[in-house]
């Protein structure tokens, strides 16, 4: 008898935490900082966000964050597009050029973000329906800053022009099956977030 209740209870209470799993856009740009501190923070955004900037020096184009918790881990999208003046984009793009993750509890292991100029992108993670870079525009002096963490390509409000690019990792910076990720080091199976 006592399983049955047991059953009974996990019957009523699944529909209702599949109700809780809603998806929160916000499109605020006023509250990027905020935002960004607190995505930064977010345990279950596995993420530290080093590419997005810490102010806003340019012209905001788009920005859109989705959200949508379920039952195990969340889905997070942050998306930003900043226009530049020509000293503030080149200033920018050294900046990202220095992007790098350092594990002070293993030997002060450094992982560096990954450039492909060919397509004007800066790469920091690409593991585990997780994907983290910037598309920079020479002409335009446009740089797209995008995180996702486990949305459907299809479900997200990208212009073309900035999606995921097709990207091979070189093999000094492989984690394994052609994957990265900035924000972990990986010793086998094992892996150590940046903030460990």
């Amino acid at each position: 008898m006592k399983n049955k209740t047991k059953i009974f209870g996990f019957l009523l209470v699944f529909p209702l935490l599949l109700l809780s799993c809603k998806t929160d856009t916000r499109t605020n740009a006023e509250q990027y900082l905020d935002d960004l501190k607190e995505y930064r923070e977010k345990s279950d955004f596995h993420s530290q966000l080093y590419i997005f900037p810490d102010s806003l020096s340019g012209e905001i184009v788009k920005y859109v964050i989705s959200e949508t918790d379920d039952l195990f881990t969340g889905s997070y999208f942050y998306y930003l597009v900043l226009e530049y003046e020509q000293s503030l984009f080149d200033l920018e793009l050294a900046r990202l050029n220095e992007v790098k993750a350092v594990y002070p509890n293993h030997n002060n292991i450094v992982k560096r973000i990954i450039h492909y100029p060919e397509q004007s992108t800066y790469l920091t993670i690409m593991k585990d329906n997780r994907y983290e870079y910037a598309l920079y525009n020479k002409e335009t002096l446009q740089i797209a800053y995008i995180s996702n963490q486990l949305y459907d390509w299809k479900e997200l409000p990208l212009l073309p022009e900035h999606s995921m690019p097709s990207l091979v990792i070189p093999a000094e910076y492989d984690d394994g099956n052609n994957t990265y990720n900035l924000y972990y080091y990986y010793d086998g199976d094992v892996g150590w977030e940046v903030t460990d």
